[in-house]
Order: C-alpha cells, then sequence, then structure tokens
C-alpha cells in the first residue's frame, strides 16, 4: 500500500466519529475515513458492506482527485 492506515487501539476516533457510543464498548461500527494529503477529510462511510469495500474503495479512487498528486 501506498498509503497510511490508522489503527485506534483506544477507541478516541471511533468515539469522535460515532463508531462507538462509549468507551468500554467491545464491538465498534465499522467506517472508514478517507483524508487527502493536506489532512481534509474528503469522505467518511458509515455503511460499509465487507463484501465490496475493497471494490468500492477502488471504485472511489478511480473517480476522485485524492489519488492524484496535489
Amino acid at each position: 500500500m501506498n498509503f497510511p492506515l490508522l489503527v485506534d487501539t483506544q477507541k478516541n476516533l471511533a468515539l469522535l466519529y460515532g463508531a462507538a457510543k462509549k468507551p468500554d464498548v467491545e464491538r465498534l461500527k465499522r467506517l472508514t475515513i478517507i483524508i487527502d494529503k493536506s489532512g481534509k477529510i474528503v469522505k467518511i462511510d458509515k455503511e460499509i458492506n465487507p463484501s465490496t469495500h475493497g471494490a468500492d474503495l477502488v471504485e472511489f479512487f478511480r473517480n476522485s482527485d485524492t489519488s492524484k498528486d496535489n
């Protein structure tokens, strides 16, 4: 991969973006947040389908300006 992935082990971002309602929750709602090179959030996807999510991301990047160099 040519981009970083963030792992939220302390659930700070999960709480901030609504993937968890409280810090002690065991199961989190899956979501994807795409951030461009300048740090701007360009997409928050809260309706993840695990069966198609990889292909959905490929399609998003093919059709967006976020994959181009700034």
